[in-house]
């Protein structure tokens, strides 16, 4: 018996560095993918998740190509409880994951991966690449959240993701590894991205030159990071945002959901399923009481319903064949400067790949990074 989620890594992970499989996209790769998630997400009440921690052994990368580290970091003394506004469910949460963070019961459970190419660090130098200090004053990095639909997220195959990304943009690359659904449901994603976040701002980075980057249920998780600075009044100290294919309404009540059904890999299970992402990832609640879908258009949940105001300059990347195109362009709409970038043809598992689509998205991503760092 094949293993779902060995098969879902060897297939994402096809065209994620020039040279290694970056020929273009097939019909039957396409099929084979949406045959399998399809297979996963409607199961997921069942579903154990994917393993949460992976050995730094578990893929070897040339030197020559570029490097990586998983560290382990803890909550910085200075950070403090969280605040909420409006939202007691999720401040109750919050606040009883920093308890249990500042009295040392999550001692051993905060990780990072940081990556870096050789165009950006030369073999002799990754010692200091490798670090989670600056390596120079005024040092830029990129904060990357990857995806996984809450329920997976650092997996080995994706170093090479992290590292190209490295290459593409000319800067390291920070990824917290932060826990999934079901064993660890809202908000705990969302602390564990926050704390990575102000672990490397004690480190010596400074916001301003830090880029975040969030990828499908990753840029939730990014947009909701940035709600919580921005109630402390700095979201906009960073440098700016890119969200790719993001997963902005957890109620997936936009009309893509039912139109791109049969060319986009993730399928559609009402939110009040128990086996939906939705609900997965937001946990056991008593349903003779709260209204779940009313609870999921809560901003920190379903960051459409947010105040744009906040937000740093930001960049949007969809294709139009992705069931969460519709959101994305409503929520583009909310923000006059935001940078909307859309793909004919593209859903949620061909935006990474094949090399025609892989170049567009980097050239896209180099030139947001660039524009905002300058």
């Amino acid at each position: 018996m094949v293993d779902i989620s060995d098969m879902l890594d060897s297939v994402a992970c096809a065209s994620t560095m020039p040279g290694v499989g970056d020929a273009e996209v097939t019909d039957d790769e396409c099929v084979m993918a949406r045959a399998i998630s399809h297979g996963l997400f409607g199961n997921l009440v069942n579903h154990k998740g994917f393993p949460e921690t992976l050995p730094s052994d578990e893929l070897s990368i040339p030197a020559k190509v570029g490097s990586y580290r998983i560290f382990e970091y803890a909550m910085p003394a200075s950070q403090q409880p969280y605040k909420v506004n409006g939202d007691v469910f999720t401040l109750k949460r919050l606040n009883a994951l920093y308890s249990l963070d500042r009295t040392g019961k999550m001692q051993g459970e905060h990780s990072m991966v940081v990556a870096v190419s050789a165009s950006v660090a030369s073999p002799s130098n990754q010692d200091i690449a490798l670090d989670d200090k600056p390596m120079y004053e005024n040092e830029h990095i990129m904060l990357y959240m990857p995806g996984g639909a809450f329920i997976s997220c650092d997996t080995p195959h994706s170093k090479w993701v992290y590292i190209r990304m490295s290459q593409e943009i000319g800067m390291r690359v920070f990824i917290p590894r932060y826990h999934v659904a079901p064993a660890h449901i809202y908000p705990r994603p969302v602390h564990d991205v926050y704390t990575a976040f102000q672990h490397l701002v004690s480190r010596g980075f400074r916001p301003q030159n830090i880029v975040m980057v969030g990828g499908s249920a990753g840029a939730n998780i990014c947009l909701s990071v940035l709600q919580l600075l921005a109630m402390e009044g700095k979201s906009q100290s960073i440098a700016g945002c890119v969200i790719v294919e993001p997963c902005l309404d957890l109620t997936m009540s936009h009309d893509s959901w039912q139109r791109n059904q049969d060319v986009c890999v993730l399928p559609y299970m009402p939110p009040t399923h128990p086996g939906s992402m939705s609900r997965v990832y937001l946990g056991p609640i008593d349903d003779d009481t709260i209204d779940a879908v009313e609870l999921l258009r809560r901003p920190m949940l379903s960051p459409m319903f947010a105040d744009v105001a906040m937000l740093p300059p930001l960049q949007i990347q969809v294709g139009r064949d992705d069931v969460l195109y519709d959101e994305c362009v409503a929520f583009a709409k909310r923000i006059p400067t935001a940078e909307l970038i859309t793909y004919a043809g593209i859903n949620h598992y061909t935006m990474f790949r094949g090399r025609t689509q892989l170049d567009r998205f980097y050239s896209n991503l180099r030139k947001f990074v660039d524009k905002v760092t300058a």
